[in-house]
Order: C-alpha cells, then sequence, then structure tokens
C-alpha cells in the first residue's frame, strides 16, 4: 500500500536526492553532485524509504510524483 506523505515528511536534503534518484543517478552520482559521501546517500534513501513506507525505488518515485514531492 502506498502511504499519502505530506510535503513537510521529508527535509530538503531528502527531496534533493530522491529528485536526483529519480532521474536514474547512482549513489555515487548523487554523492558527488550533492557533494556529500555515497554513505550518507544509502542513509538519505534508508530514510525517505522509512518516511515514505515504500519498499523499492519504483514505490518511491510514483508516491513522490503523486505527492507532487518531485517533478520530472
Amino acid at each position: 500500500m502506498i502511504y499519502s506523505l505530506s510535503q513537510e515528511a521529508l527535509s530538503k536534503r531528502e527531496k534533493e536526492v530522491l529528485t536526483l534518484y529519480s532521474k536514474g543517478l547512482n549513489y555515487n552520482q548523487i554523492a558527488e553532485s550533492l557533494t556529500i559521501s555515497p554513505a550518507t546517500v544509502r542513509k538519505h534513501i534508508e530514510n525517505i524509504y522509512k518516511k515514505m513506507k515504500v519498499h523499492n525505488k519504483i514505490e518511491a518515485i510514483q508516491e513522490a510524483l503523486k505527492s507532487k514531492l518531485i517533478k520530472l
């Protein structure tokens, strides 16, 4: 089941990570783009999944688009 997410549920950085993730960038590319470590990207993705109550990238992107958290 997809969980409805409010705009405030994700931090600004988590939204940035999710936007780049939805564009097909991998953890290393996201890390380089945001000047953070790949481990930090991994942690942000874990937190995003928990907050959104999803289990994978596809579910996260679908919910983010539905909730208007990101635009493609």
